[in-house]
């Protein structure tokens, strides 16, 4: 590789080199400045907020922040998508962590940052070896069933916080039962700030959607806070938070086995990067360019790497931080590095103000991004397919009544389970000659279309692998039943995949129909196909010779033994 290649390469890998000088233009400054701003505004108390979540000190909040945003601005697929801590990740993250360590411990801070990092490195991983159709096969109604429950999950969470009470460890259920069981001992003025809070987050959402409202709400408990000394009258606050640099964190493995930290680190994968590409996506339609999936994947590597690196959690590109951004017209991936900067000024010069923020007012703003989770409009849209409502339902309540983890490893198993279930009901239709096109087609959409006496004609449209064999068997031999042909001709042309039980299941058919004179031929069959066949033997069983390249010259050929071609009832 020549040096122009090499440098070609390193500048498609470090996107920063696309936009920084010359290729920045001085108007862009403004709106990047903006951006950064109303960025800022919306991730201190985010990030603060949701340190409770992954079971952290507040002060580790900023650090993710400050880490994610420089390293997602070096390797960034977008120009507009902000990565920072958010409250899915945050709970996966915790969810894992506590597996290997009790919450609260320096042991559980130092493995938080060591997911962070492992989730990290196989992000980079997965995105080098280009890795980013992987996504393709995440199912929407799973993901979506996951933030549903999520969204109700959050709300449980943090009531105990509202009401001032404490909270029950173990899932979503386990904590609402606690609630109920605990009500009685709630504190008045705590439950007051609370639902204040709630209410103008609501307010604020509702009338006044372009405020940065959680900013201001926090700013407003800070100052109520001081001024009625609510910690004196049983408010629990935020306390101290550390004004010093962040200091750079090696990663501590827990006392567990390797796997162990990769499913975990896959597990904040699975959530993170549906959301990360989902953002990715939308602003790439909105701005007309594209997206590459396995960039982004390096992207979001890089700053979970950088997060873990300075002591945070994991972290994801944010669609609600995105949509801020985007709204006060970022241009390039400079409003995260100022916005990093914001955020450095923030842990040295401003941590003390949020000394005296009520805890309560921290859960207000964990309920209201839980409440934007909550899409009924998701609901609806999934009912209407019976097999899409189940992975929906099924996902939301794993999540809700066992736990995050436990909704993250059942969405997998049920996008897997989708995955096969769909491809195990790869339709066999039956064909037919339509005279008028002078081309085969499906029987069931048209039904004018000719018969040829004496010859089933069927298409396979899907894989013929271990899933799907045998009910490619049961129907041809239904309509062998319902037809009785001399020759049965099986069109390959949609088999893109086929697997040992497939060649295995069209040679056992092959024999059964043989044995009863029915002849098998074959239509348009690939070449790896036929070279699967050949090293298993089944090609000579089946014989090369009755393989055609179209259902024309196989229908012809088939005809042959039996009527002359002057009386053929289609075209050879």
């Amino acid at each position: 590789m020549d040096i122009r290649s090499r440098t070609t390469a390193l500048k498609r890998l470090f996107t920063i080199f696309e936009w920084l000088p010359p290729h920045y233009k001085s108007e862009w400054l403004r709106f990047d400045v903006i951006a950064a701003l109303s960025v800022w505004a919306l991730l201190v108390p985010q990030g603060i907020a949701y340190s409770s979540i992954a079971g952290v000190p507040p002060q580790y909040g900023l650090y993710a922040a400050l880490g994610s945003l420089v390293g997602y601005a070096l390797f960034a697929s977008s120009g507009q998508v902000v990565t920072g801590p958010s409250a899915a990740i945050a709970a996966v993250s915790a969810s894992v962590v506590s597996l290997w360590a009790t919450s609260g411990s320096s042991q559980y801070i130092a493995y938080t940052a060591t997911l962070a990092v492992s989730a990290g490195v196989i992000y980079v991983l997965l995105g080098v070896l280009r890795m980013g159709w992987i996504s393709h096969f995440l199912s929407g109604a799973v993901l979506a069933g996951f933030v549903f429950g999520f969204g109700f999950g959050l709300i449980v969470d943090q009531t105990p916080k509202i009401l001032g009470i404490p909270k029950e460890h173990g899932s979503y259920w386990d904590v609402l039962v606690g609630v109920v069981k605990n009500i009685s001992d709630t504190s008045g003025i705590t439950l007051v700030v609370g639902v204040l809070s709630i209410l103008l987050l609501l307010a604020f959402r509702r009338y006044l959607p372009k405020l940065p409202r959680t900013i201001v709400v926090v700013v407003l408990g800070i100052v109520v806070s001081n001024l009625l000394s609510l910690e004196d009258h049983g408010v629990t606050i935020v306390g101290h938070i550390p004004d010093s640099l962040p200091s750079f964190v090696w990663p501590d493995l827990p006392p567990v086995r390797f796997v162990e930290v990769v499913f975990g680190s896959l597990a904040v994968i699975f959530i993170g990067y549906s959301e990360s590409l989902a953002s990715a996506k939308e602003q790439a339609r909105k701005h007309d360019y594209e997206i590459d999936a396995s960039q982004e994947m390096v992207g979001q590597g890089a700053a979970n790497v950088a997060s873990g690196l300075v002591g945070g959690y994991s972290v994801e590109g944010s669609l609600s931080k995105t949509t801020v951004a985007d709204m006060a017209g970022q241009k390039t991936q400079l409003a995260s590095l100022l916005c990093a900067g914001l955020i450095l000024l923030t842990i040295l010069l401003l941590s003390g103000l949020f000394t005296a923020l009520p805890d309560a007012v921290l859960g207000a703003v964990v309920i209201d991004a839980g409440i934007s989770l909550i899409k009924f409009k998701e609901f609806r849209f999934y009912r209407l397919s019976n097999m899409d409502f189940a992975a929906f339902m099924a996902t939301a309540l794993f999540v809700f009544f066992v736990g995050v983890l436990a909704g993250v490893i059942a969405g997998v198993a049920i996008a897997l389970l989708l995955l096969i279930v769909s491809s195990s009901k790869t339709p066999t239709r039956q064909m037919a000659f339509d005279r008028e096109h002078n081309v085969y087609v499906h029987v069931d959409h048209h039904p004018e279309a000719e018969l040829v006496p004496g010859i089933l004609v069927v298409g396979i449209h899907g894989p013929l692998f271990f899933a799907d064999a045998d009910n490619f068997g049961a129907s041809v031999s239904e309509l062998v039943e319902a037809t009785h042909p001399h020759s049965v001709v099986v069109d390959f042309s949609a088999v893109a995949t086929m697997d040992m039980d497939g060649v295995r299941k069209l040679l056992h058919l092959a024999q059964e129909l043989r044995s009863r004179n029915v002849k098998v031929l074959l239509v348009n069959v690939g070449k790896e196909h036929i070279e699967l066949m050949r090293r298993t033997g089944a090609l000579d069983e089946l014989e090369a010779d009755n393989i055609y390249r179209t259902i024309r010259s196989a229908v012809a050929s088939a005809q042959a033994p039996v009527e002359t071609p002057a009386r053929a009832s289609q075209p050879s």
